[in-house]
Formats: C-alpha cells, structure tokens, sequence
C-alpha cells in the first residue's frame, strides 16, 4: 500500500518536473572513430540512403527508431551526412523528416580539452548538418520559384525584391547567382520593369543594377544606372566595360562620363582603350572644347601617351581650349 502511493508520488513529481528524454552520455574519440567506420553501420546507412532517395519517410523513420544505441545516432549522423553530400533534393516530406533531425537532442558527447578549458561537444552532431541541409533546401526553393516566375513572365521585380534587410540581401544574392539561368527573354521583361516606366520611381541597388545591365545588354538599364549615384559597383562596371572595349562597351563609357561622380573614371578608361577608336576620339575633342573639362581630359590622354597627338591639336583645332590643353602637356 505504501509502496504504491509513493509510486504515485513519483510518477506525479515526474509530470510536474519533467524527466530528460535523453541524458548526455560521454564517449572518447576513438570509439567515435570505430562507429563511424563501423561496415555493419554504413552497410545499413546505404539501403536507409536508397529509402531517402525514394522518399519513403516513414520506413525510414521506423528503420531508424528499431536501432539500438548508439548506432541509432551513428546512423543518423552517416545519412545526414551523405544527403548534404551528394545534395540530394528534399521532397516536402522528406524536408519534415530532416527538420526532425534538427529538433533532436543527440545523447553522445565528446570532451574538447586545451589549455585552461574543457567542454563538450556532440560526438554525433546530426541536427547542424540538418540544419545546414534545411538552409540549403530553402534557398533552392527560393531559386526554383524566382526563375519559374520569372519564365512565365509572372515576377513583380518591385515586390520581390523587398521585405527586411536579412530577406532583402538573400533575394539580391539570389538574383546576382541566378539571372545567368534565365532565357533571354525572361531578363528583357525585367529589363522592361525599369525602362518602360513613364516615371522612374524606384530602381534597385547598384549592384543589382548592374548585374541586370550586364545581362540584357540593354542601353537603357545602362541610362538609369548611370543616374545613380556612384558606388563601387558602378565603378567597376565601368573598368569591365574598358576591358571588352567593343563599340557597345565604349558608348556605354561615354555615357558614364555625364555622370559628375563617374566623369573623371569614365574619360580616364576611355584614354586607356588602345587603339583610339575614331568614335572616341571625336568625343574627347568635343570634351575638350569646354571649359572646365579640357585640362583633365588632356591630362587623361597625356598620361596614356598621346602628347604629340594633344600638340597638334591644341595648334590646329581652334574649337579646343589650347591653353589648357598646353598647361596639361606642361605639367
């Protein structure tokens, strides 16, 4: 009779303070290792792989759980492992099954020792690769969905890119890995979000700006970009476009050049294509017809080498501003 009331006592102070499901238990290293290498335990990881490929969640589940321990947990971490590593894609359920694995509590430590510390670590740690493989699941959802919309036409590049400063910056790198992906005519109809504005009024980051440019080949995504203020993107935009050099690349370079914060860079790349395009130099001429442009551009082209050229020019074009042109060649 006693007995039985303090079991009864016992099992109602369990309810209340709560008895861990799992206690830590530490093991050494080496007998990690042997689990690990263990051929009986990666012989049984194979076929729970094959289970997760075909995504038969619950056999795998059910196949886990009637593992004893500690291969249960061995087990657990070799398939996670494999899954991350061959990047084997998640089917809904077989997402919720990894998010369980994240949930868990691994019941095996290992003791890290140094110099002045100690502490420990799981010997097993599946839920951090879960968590990994969860992360990467996401993102390529993310992905699958940016380019299907994008494809059909049906992505809103205003909307999609918003949301707080985490989500913002993972749609933007999404964007700058994915836009190579997409056909020609999924990137006009971004294109188009911009230019067909009657009146600009939003335009996203530099960076996306110019990836966007890149892509499309469009003069017009090129137009707004360079009413943007200049940052590091832009500017290297422009070291890029000096490297192709071709006739498309240097109209774009001479429409930076308007830009106040992009002129200098701009003339500056212009007078390093080598050989001068006749375009460019019609334009550098032009530059150095005015006033509080004519010294720096022949400063620009002086520096490139072509002194003998800006001679001749300041004694034979009475349009350019010679005594500049002089001062530069001086200096």
């Amino acid at each position: 009779m006693q007995q039985g009331m303090l079991s009864s006592v016992l099992l109602c102070a369990s309810l209340f303070i709560g008895v861990p499901s799992a206690l830590a238990t530490e093991m050494q290293p080496k007998q990690v290792h042997l689990l690990i290498d263990s051929q009986q335990i990666n012989r049984k990881v194979a076929d729970l792989l094959q289970s997760a490929i075909q995504g038969k969640t619950d056999t795998l589940s059910f196949a886990l759980e009637r593992m004893a321990l500690p291969q249960q947990e061995v087990a657990r971490y070799l398939l996670l492992r494999e899954i991350e590593a061959q990047n084997i894609p998640l089917t809904p359920s077989m997402a919720l099954f990894v998010e369980q694995q994240k949930s868990m509590a691994p019941t095996y430590q290992v003791m890290e020792r140094g110099e002045g510390y100690e502490f420990s670590v799981p010997a097993f740690n599946y839920p951090a690769i879960a968590s990994r493989i969860l992360k990467r699941w996401k993102q390529d959802t993310l992905a699958l969905d940016f380019v299907l919309k994008a494809e059909r036409g049906e992505l809103d590049l205003k909307h999609w890119l918003s949301g707080n400063e985490y989500q913002l910056q993972a749609k933007e790198a999404l964007f700058l890995r994915e836009l190579d992906n997409l056909s020609s005519k999924a990137i006009d109809n971004l294109a188009s979000q911009l230019t067909d504005e009657a009146v600009t009024s939003w335009l996203p980051s530099s960076k996306i700006m110019v990836r966007l440019a890149q892509a499309s080949k469009d003069s017009e995504v090129y137009k707004l970009l360079w009413l943007m203020r200049a940052d590091f993107h832009s500017q290297s935009e422009l070291n890029r476009l000096a490297e192709v050099g071709d006739r498309f690349s240097i109209v774009q370079i001479m429409n930076a050049s308007y830009n106040p914060s992009l002129k200098e860079q701009a003339i500056k790349e212009l007078a390093r294509i080598k050989p001068m395009k006749e375009q460019v130099k019609t334009f550098l001429i032009d530059r150095m017809t005015l006033h509080d442009e004519a010294s720096m551009v022949a400063t620009e082209l002086a520096n490139q080498g072509y002194s003998p050229w800006l001679e001749e020019l300041a004694n034979d074009n009475p349009q350019v501003r010679s005594h500049a042109i002089m001062n530069a060649l001086s200096q």
